[in-house]
């Protein structure tokens, strides 16, 4: 399936690495034939195109278009290269707040021309990327399925027509959340897809493209869901206003009576509190190793929070509730970890809290400091469980295909969607991980101009600092830029 590959190796190359490089290609034939077999694809290998000069020879245009003819692939490319010769047009938090304040019937119809006027700029760009990936990787049946998803919704998005009428608007709102079902594959796909790719390209390149399709990836949902948050809002406000009920259909209403108006902001949180959100995920994830271990309730560590806990900003509360559970997981397992011997001791505690027991709380407790600036709100996480060990595995934990950290990839193989979302781990045993947690809560705080960052204290514990604007005056964090080429790692 990979023969059409050789001719990307130079022929002054050693016998020895010729022997490598041949056993890099049989090893990626295994896996990839193995992968279709497992999700029954009829597909074959991406055929090449001419390479792109650029790269120097070693990048060509595949990603899955194996099958259509060179006319097509030129169309196509023509297509998208008109799409891709457009910078994505960035909003901030606070604009979506302001942009749903007294929301009319034209400023609904506006939003659904922005959204798909937008998505396809913003598609167009991430499908260049596979484009451009190294032919061995281009033709792993994973990432072929992210690439033939994203173009599909691409085509779609691109042919739908102008939004005229609420009624156009919710035919458009149905494409949007059937496409947004569909892309609920997307990450497993993709940490399927990488990790066997992990020995083939090097590490930081890949890892790059990961971040840059992941970022881009919330970018386009959160432009989907907010749409279709303002849109359901809409249309309820707007029946409770003319006095349907539920079965009663907008069918004969061309138009919303003139003068209505709505005040609604979609999923985005003007005066979200940073403590509130903390105790939710303390306690979904306290209920989640308890179950694991089959401890009685309360016997997970305690959750401490400090500071200005009165503090609010501006935020999208399903972005930073998984970025504050994923700390909390990490910091629980690592403490409950460390102190195994107590598990067996609270365990044995039929029908009775171990904090309550006169010996103490079975573990250290997980304490949380929220700071609030003018400008900022900052989260430190901090754990008893040992800190990071060996210290080299510190500088890898943000990557997605470190040798260290590819193996937890192949877990994806266990699921079938993953959206993100902190309500996700419910379905999952805490006790299997993905390698993915932190570096996609990462991800999530540099969309909107912020960051995380983890400080490792050998022996004692580990301190995680979670930074975000307060005031939702950051523009989206999104490169419309190819990712750098890949490295081929032969």
């Amino acid at each position: 399936m990979l023969r059409h590959a050789a001719p990307l190796l130079s022929p002054k190359r050693t016998a020895s690495a010729g022997a490598c490089a041949k056993q890099q290609f049989r090893r990626a034939s295994r896996l990839a034939s193995g992968s279709y077999e497992a999700l029954r694809l009829n597909t074959t290998a991406a055929s090449s195109s001419p390479t792109d000069s650029s790269a120097g020879g070693s990048h060509m245009r595949v990603g899955g278009q194996g099958g259509r003819s060179l006319q097509q692939k030129f169309y196509e490319n023509r297509i998208l290269d008109r799409y891709t010769s457009q910078e994505p047009k960035k909003v901030t938090l606070r604009q979506l707040v302001l942009f749903g304040r007294q929301l009319t019937e034209d400023k609904l119809v506006a939003s659904a021309n922005y959204v798909r006027t937008e998505l396809p700029v913003r598609l167009a760009h991430r499908i260049s990327d596979f484009q451009f990936l190294p032919y061995i990787a281009g033709t792993n049946p994973h990432l072929k399925m992210v690439y033939d998803l994203y173009w599909r919704a691409f085509d779609e998005f691109r042919k739908f027509p102008v939004v005229k009428t609420l009624d156009d608007n919710r035919r458009f709102c149905d494409n949007v959340e059937k496409n947004l079902l569909e892309h609920s594959q997307v990450i497993p796909q993709l940490g399927m897809g990488v990790s066997e790719c992990a020995d083939l390209v090097s590490p930081d390149e890949i890892d790059r493209f990961m971040n840059q399709m992941l970022i881009s990836r919330i970018s386009r949902r959160t432009l989907a869901e907010q749409h279709i948050a303002l849109s359901r809002q809409f249309d309820t406000d707007l029946r409770a206003h003319l006095g349907l009920r539920p079965a009663e259909s907008f069918a004969q209403l061309g138009n919303a009576p003139a003068g209505f108006s709505t005040q609604r902001i979609g999923i985005v949180r003007a005066d979200c509190s940073a403590a509130q959100i903390i105790h939710e995920c303390a306690v979904r994830a306290a209920a989640l190793y308890e179950d694991a271990y089959h401890l009685p309730p309360g016997s997970a560590p305690q959750v401490i929070v400090e500071g200005h806990t009165d503090a609010t900003f501006m935020c999208i509360p399903a972005h930073f509730s998984y970025i504050v559970h994923e700390l909390l997981r990490n910091a629980m397992s690592h403490v409950m970890r460390r102190f195994a011997a107590r598990l067996d001791d609270t365990a044995t505690t039929k029908g009775a809290v171990a904090s309550s027991s006169s010996s103490g709380p079975a573990f250290p407790p997980i304490r949380v400091t929220i700071c609030s600036s003018h400008a900022d709100i900052v989260v430190r996480v901090s754990d008893e469980g040992g800190g990071i060990a060996p210290p080299d595995v510190l500088q890898h934990i943000w990557s997605f295909t470190h040798p260290l950290k590819a193996k937890h990839l192949r877990n994806f193989h266990a699921i079938h969607r993953m959206e993100a979302r902190v309500d996700e781990a419910d379905a999952v045993s805490p006790l299997l991980s993905f390698g993915f947690g932190l570096p996609m809560s990462r991800v999530y705080a540099r969309y909107w101009g912020g960051n995380v960052t983890v400080h490792s204290l050998p022996g004692h514990g580990v301190d995680a600092y979670v930074q975000l604007p307060r005031l939702g005056n950051v523009v989206e964090n999104i490169s419309a830029r190819r990712a750098s080429p890949f490295v081929a790692s032969f």
